[in-house]
């Protein structure tokens, strides 16, 4: 594709990638170097160029599936608001994924709690055992002074050792069960976190299920109907915010390199102005850094002023003025 200029007033882009087709009264592409714009601010250039959404989102199915539900608002006024739900899809088998995760992490906790009860009555058991211990020992060390004077026989220093040793016995596994019940805590604990993310796995496996406006915007190339069935994938809509929106120009490289050019420089500010007549404010955001090999034209994106962006149709053609230095 090329770039062809009809001196008798046509202008055709090819590869340059104009979306329209602009006539000239003067026989020029870019009127060079006009004396003043619409509203006698002195302009420098003239460029044409289309509206363009600034940030187009798609909006794509997360899922195959068929479609059982549309916003009804969505379908009919292209608008969004964020967080709003604009296509739903049959999740019968979903949702019961869902309850059944939701009943699993409450039946885990539930098992925590009864681990939580042994273990308590485990330190309970443990504090009896422990104070138990304690007079065994006392008695032990009292009848073994005895037994050194010789006050008591044999026979009875044996049945107090024993005694001494089942305690001491019953003391070490009381703090076994405490250790088993505390692990036995922990392996519910994990299996706790396991149902959790399982439930979240279902929760996400249903929000895939709808459609979900990401931000305040409107809709473009939205038509499905109740009953469509789906691709996962599959482009539902694409939604962009209405006061951000851009105009692409294209100008040779020449006016790049030539001297007072200074205009045309990020950051420079420049007149829109749409066949009405009315105008926007807008600035220069982008200038590209490729020339399109045969034309040698740069593409540059102008962004416009918000309060103004919303009036601008998606695709319009307007010209865009670059002003002269203390305008």
């Amino acid at each position: 594709m090329r770039l062809d200029v009809n001196w008798g007033g046509a202008l055709r882009l090819g590869r340059v990638g104009l979306c329209c087709v602009a006539t000239l009264g003067s026989g020029a592409a870019v009127a060079q170097e006009q004396a003043a714009g619409p509203d006698g601010v002195e302009v420098s250039d003239t460029f044409f160029g289309n509206v363009r959404a600034s940030d187009i989102f798609s909006l794509s199915y997360g899922v195959g599936g068929c479609i059982v539900e549309l916003s009804e608002p969505a379908k009919r006024d292209r608008v969004v608001q964020k967080g709003q739900v604009v296509i739903k899809m049959d999740d019968l088998r979903e949702q019961l994924a869902l309850r059944t995760a939701e009943a699993r992490v409450s039946d885990l906790a539930a098992a925590i709690e009864e681990r939580q009860l042994t273990l308590d009555a485990a330190l309970a058991n443990d504090r009896r055992l422990k104070q138990d211990l304690d007079l065994v020992e006392e008695e032990f060390e009292r009848n073994s002074v005895l037994a050194g004077r010789g006050l008591i026989n044999e026979s009875t220093m044996d049945t107090i050792e024993r005694r001494f040793m089942e305690a001491t016995f019953a003391s070490e596994r009381a703090k076994e069960t405490i250790s088993n019940s505390e692990a036995a805590i922990k392996r519910a604990e994990i299996a706790l976190e396991i149902g959790q993310l399982e439930k979240q796995t279902a929760e996400i496996d249903l929000a895939k299920l709808q459609v979900v406006a990401p931000f305040d915007g409107v809709l473009v190339g939205f038509d499905p109907n109740v009953g469509d069935c789906v691709q996962e994938g599959g482009l539902a809509a694409r939604v962009y915010e209405p006061d951000q929106k851009s105009v692409d120009v294209f100008f040779r490289i020449s006016r790049l390199t030539e001297g007072g050019g200074g205009e045309l420089a990020i950051g420079a500010p420049v007149r829109i102005d749409r066949v009405n007549g009315q105008g926007c404010n807008g600035a220069i955001t982008l200038i590209g850094t490729e020339a399109d090999l045969e034309s040698q034209f740069v593409q540059a994106t102008v962004e416009v002023e918000e309060s103004c962006a919303t009036q601008l149709f998606l695709n319009e053609a307007v010209e865009v003025h670059t002003l002269k230095p203390g305008n």
